[in-house]
Formats: C-alpha cells, structure tokens, sequence
C-alpha cells in the first residue's frame, strides 16, 4: 500500500520535533529542524495519516550525491510501509535532481531498516565503530550504506 507523500516546509518543523522525540533518544528540536527546512540543498518528504505527521524522511544533497539525514516514524505507524514509500519517494525525487548516490548510516543493530534499505539497492560500505551511544548501554557500529542511481 502506498501513501501520499507530501513535502515538508519550516512550518511543519515543531511537529517533526515532537515525531522525531518519539523515536530516538537524542532528539532534533524544533529549531534545528526549521534550520534544516529553510535549507535549499535539503529534501524533506512526509506522510500524513489520521491528521497528523506519521513518518518523515530528510535528504541533503551536495555536489550530486544525497545523504539521507533521518528518517522517523510514529512507533503506532511502524511496519505499514510508511518507511518504504518514503525512500521510495526520495529516490525518484533525487534521480529527477540528477542526484548520482545516495548515502546514509544506520546502526548496526537495526535489522529492520538495514533490510528495508537493501530491498531498495543500498549496500554496506563499511563502518564507523561505536557510532551510536544514545539510549544503550554498550555503543554499537554505523553501517554506512550506499546506491548509486545507475546513470
């Protein structure tokens, strides 16, 4: 099932704020966020369900390659493809830039993701040790991971 996806703007960045407090342990406020939006190398795309912010996906692009920056979703919207059509929505965004590889991090313990993101072509590059600490009691590894957008 697919979703609208919609762009986000620096009004939308008190609500990404509060979504984004509900999924991690170390928090971008609201002003970080507005920070991020007025950036013009920056994609922010989300999904609207029920009224409200349900899952957000943000880009930057610099010199033709994109690094997803983050990715949230309400934990009550987790495992309903929100995650899925947003990178997908991401990548045909970026691909119409021009965009030639996407980056992004994610750590090593979040088997969900690692393989939302090699169902869309990302592979492991390599690792930044004991990347992640917020919220664990033993830090764990980024895996950084790449696609290239097959020019």
């Amino acid at each position: 099932m697919t979703h609208p996806v919609l762009v986000l703007r620096p009004d939308d960045a008190g609500r990404m704020s509060q979504l984004h407090m509900r999924c991690f342990d170390d928090p971008w406020s609201a002003i970080s966020f507005r920070g991020l939006l007025l950036d013009t190398s920056i994609l922010t795309l989300g999904v609207e369900l029920h009224g409200g912010l349900a899952a957000f996906a943000m880009a930057q692009t610099v010199a033709g390659e994109s690094d997803i920056l983050t990715i949230a979703t309400a934990p009550e919207h987790r495992r309903k493809g929100l995650g899925a059509t947003l990178i997908s929505a991401l990548i045909s965004r970026l691909g119409e830039r021009g965009v030639s590889r996407i980056t992004l991090d994610v750590a090593e313990d979040n088997s969900p993701a690692r393989a939302l993101y090699r169902g869309f072509g990302f592979t492991e590059d390599g690792r930044r040790p004991r990347y992640y600490t917020s919220g664990r009691d033993v830090p764990v590894d980024a895996v950084l991971m790449s696609r290239n957008m097959g020019l």
